[in-house]
């Protein structure tokens, strides 16, 4: 086991972590659930109005956490979501939520997002030695997916027995405990304020310092590569996969639930064993077992098969992102680290806005199978660019 040097402020954090995330994922839940009964079409802009403003807002929230400092900007963020879920509670209570309070609310909340997020990305690096970065970014990672995964389930019993509005006030119970961990915690390392960051000149500055520093567009592009090219494939390959094979839906679930025991598995384990040193290893391995498991997807005919493909699939993500994170951390010039954050995030996003349409047009036209096969060999595209990148082979957080 390896253990790592984090004040108790950094644990009551991680802790807080699991109420905030399971509050939020079972009101994302209820949101969907309540907005598809408007139609496909409702629930289908709900779920892109979350995701939109990370990609139009990340680069600004990112300039916004270098000036003011991660701690500062997740508070205001809380707070914000606070009130945010608070209102939509009570304008339910009084009324039937419409399409357009629905719309109003994932605008409001991907907002609170794309400033909430790359704060939140590089606050473990004011508890830590940047040996331990890894370790405790794989903790807080652990926490997080935990609550991800209970969620779903939770918010539809949820929101079967208090409604939407019950649901909310869940989000705020999970809020308030996180504002308060937030407000008791005193980071050991202090923020430097960028102050030039809030402007168009510092957040063009951000950009073309990740452009020019090395080793970041290799990773930024083999984050881009597993986000656009593999994550839609497995999210909307394996109801279709399931559908076009004639399994059942128990048997769909179980597969589903494979991606994200692997994942679980995967995180538990560097979380609690810590990560490699030598990242660029587990950064290019990560991408191949990811093929394996798309590659057992694609052919599977069995459900059987196809639950160990999705579990590789978990797997393969994890090893990957629990090393590529925190080296893009490190990288970064720690003046502009949320801002390289905001970057990471938009490169995250954007691919999956524009590839999600596309891989059911081609399911459609070829079938699951290829389309699978195809997103395991652009992976391996992501291990390629690992290890013919100089700096990431001989980068080292030790």
């Amino acid at each position: 086991m390896t253990s790592i040097k984090a004040s108790r402020g950094f644990n009551a954090w991680v802790a807080a972590t699991v109420g905030s995330e399971l509050g939020s994922g079972v009101l994302a839940f209820a949101l969907t659930w309540t907005a598809s009964g408007h139609g496909p079409h409702v629930a289908s802009a709900v779920l892109t109005l979350t995701v939109a403003p990370a990609v139009l807002l990340g680069l600004l929230g990112g300039a916004v956490a270098d000036r003011f400092g991660p701690h500062r900007v997740m508070i205001i963020c809380t707070l914000a979501m606070i009130l945010v879920s608070a209102g939509l509670g009570v304008v339910v209570l009084v009324r039937e939520p419409t399409s357009a309070l629905l719309l109003i609310t994932a605008v409001l909340i991907g907002t609170i997002a794309a400033f909430q997020r790359p704060a939140s990305s590089v606050f473990p690096r004011l508890f830590v030695a940047d040996a331990d970065l890894g370790t405790a970014m794989a903790r807080v990672g652990m926490a997080s997916q935990f609550a991800r995964t209970i969620a779903p389930p939770a918010g539809g019993l949820l929101v079967g027995l208090i409604a939407l509005s019950g649901v909310a006030f869940v989000d705020v119970v999970g809020g308030v405990v996180m504002l308060v961990a937030l407000l008791l915690i005193t980071p050991p390392k202090e923020h430097t304020p960028a102050r030039e960051a809030v402007t168009f000149r510092g957040i063009v500055a951000g950009v073309t310092t990740a452009r020019g520093t090395d080793g970041v567009p290799a990773l930024l592009a083999c984050v881009a590569i597993v986000a656009g090219a593999v994550i839609p494939a497995v999210l909307l390959g394996i109801p279709l996969a399931a559908r076009e094979r004639g399994w059942s839906a128990s048997e769909a679930g179980m597969i589903e639930a494979g991606w994200i025991a692997g994942g679980l598995a995967c995180g538990a384990w560097f979380a609690w064993q810590g990560t490699a040193a030598k990242a660029w290893r587990p950064m290019a391995l990560g991408p191949l077992i990811v093929a394996a498991g798309l590659g057992l997807l694609a052919i599977a005919t069995d459900w059987i098969v196809a639950l160990a493909g999705t579990t590789l699939i978990g797997v393969g993500v994890v090893v990957f992102t629990a090393h590529v994170f925190p080296t893009y951390v490190l990288l970064a010039p720690p003046p502009m680290v949320s801002r390289f954050q905001g970057l990471l995030m938009l490169v995250q996003q954007t691919p999956q806005l524009i590839v999600n349409p596309l891989i059911g047009f081609f399911v459609a036209a070829v079938g699951t199978g290829p389309v699978l096969a195809v997103s395991g060999l652009l992976a391996t595209l992501a291990t390629l660019t690992v290890v013919t990148d100089r700096t990431l082979r001989t980068f080292t957080t030790r």
